[in-house]
């Protein structure tokens, strides 16, 4: 007998075999915690997503010291941030000033307008460029506006096609469509100053463009908004805002500028004009529409506006009226801010809508800020902008 065949089993040098780990096994020890992780990751920030637009919402954030502070004390006239930052991007009233007083005579300021034109022609880059009128002053720095890609064909408010207002805009507070706007140019947008009344503070304010729906659709932040001084005589007049874009918009085919009238502009009683937006399709009960109509109205005589069974004298010099008499057709809540056009060789904004007794009721049509009487007040805050 071999004497070696008596050392013990486990005394050789045998390396034990490993079974391979299978795929089951390696997610498990490698997959879960990476997936674990990253869910916690998303959880955690849309937790403070969450959290930081209920604090947005609710509460302003002052810095040295940080604290908070409750929104509503938020442009409310009194600084309540050391620094004083919670009144400073807030609706700004920029003043009227004298109005125009000097105007040429129409006919002579016509052939004035027609001769510069024609010398603009002229130059290989004026197809960029129309005669301008605002106040007093003929500006050669124009864009062209008023045009559009499409012709509105349906009138009674009928679902409207963007194509055919491309300078409608939607104004929004925390993504609530508060009004209508007009495009003026790439920075500006034209509406009206009661849109603005219940929240002053600047930030929150978004303007959407270049869609007939009120969707998700990418929305311009606010860098100002301007309004002319509320005038406790007459409280329901000078009801117009300009909105200062922080970002330029990009022109295309749905986003264009409409143009603003001529001072001289007249329009007699049933002059056919359109009206645009989102507002609620019924008096009582209705909903805010999620697309964006038309409606074809005309001038109605202040005279007759301001009748005893209408508006008994409330609409004066610097309104509007437009609408049916007999009623059905007309603006509505949410339909603010929007404008009142007029076509003539372009589409111009000659009105803004502004307010009225009820919607579509007979006797009592919409009232709009004319336009014509703030041309030297749109001007004057734009070129303080530069």
């Amino acid at each position: 007998m071999d004497p070696d065949s008596d050392q013990p089993l486990d005394s050789f040098d045998v390396t034990p075999l490993r079974k391979p780990r299978t795929p089951l096994e390696t997610f498990k020890k490698v997959g879960v915690p990476i997936i674990a992780t990253l869910l916690s990751l998303a959880i955690i920030i849309t937790v403070a997503v969450l959290i930081k637009e209920i604090l947005d919402k609710s509460y302003f954030l002052c810095g040295q010291p940080l604290h908070f502070i409750p929104r509503r004390q938020v442009c409310d006239g009194e600084q309540d941030c050391a620094s004083g930052e919670d009144e400073l991007h807030c609706v700004k009233n920029f003043p009227e000033g004298p109005p125009v007083t000097a105007n040429p005579p129409s006919e002579l300021w016509r052939l004035a307008q027609t001769k510069i034109w024609m010398l603009l022609k002229s130059w290989r880059t004026a197809r960029s460029f129309r005669p301008c009128l605002s106040g007093s002053l003929v500006s050669l720095h124009c864009l062209a506006c008023g045009e559009s890609l499409k012709a509105p064909r349906v009138v009674g408010g009928e679902k409207a096609s963007v194509d055919s207002w491309p300078w409608q805009v939607s104004i929004q507070y925390n993504k609530q469509h508060i009004c209508g706007g007009s495009i003026l140019d790439p920075h500006w947008i034209l509406t009206a100053a009661h849109c603005f009344r219940k929240h002053l503070d600047v930030s929150n304010w978004k303007v959407r463009a270049g869609s007939d729906k009120l969707g998700n659709f990418p929305s311009l932040p606010v860098a100002k908004i301007f309004i002319i001084e509320h005038n406790t005589t007459y409280p329901k007049e000078k009801d117009i805002a300009l909105v200062k874009l922080q970002f330029p918009l990009t022109f295309s085919g749905t986003v264009r500028p409409i143009c603003l009238p001529f001072s001289d502009e007249k329009l007699p009683p049933a002059t056919p004009l359109w009206v645009i937006g989102w507002g609620f399709t019924e008096q009582d009960g209705g909903k805010m529409s999620d697309t964006l109509l038309q409606a074809s109205v005309q001038v109605i005589d202040s005279a007759r506006c301001n009748a005893e069974d209408a508006y008994q004298g409330e609409v004066t010099e610097k309104m509007l009226c437009a609408g049916v008499l007999e009623g059905g057709v007309d603006t509505c809540q949410g339909d603010s801010g929007g404008p009142l056009m007029y076509h003539s060789d372009q589409w111009q904004v000659v009105g803004i809508v502004s307010w009225g007794h009820g919607c579509g009721g007979p006797g009592t049509p919409g009232v709009y800020t004319r336009v014509t009487a703030f041309l030297n007040w749109i001007y004057s805050v734009r070129k303080s902008e530069p």
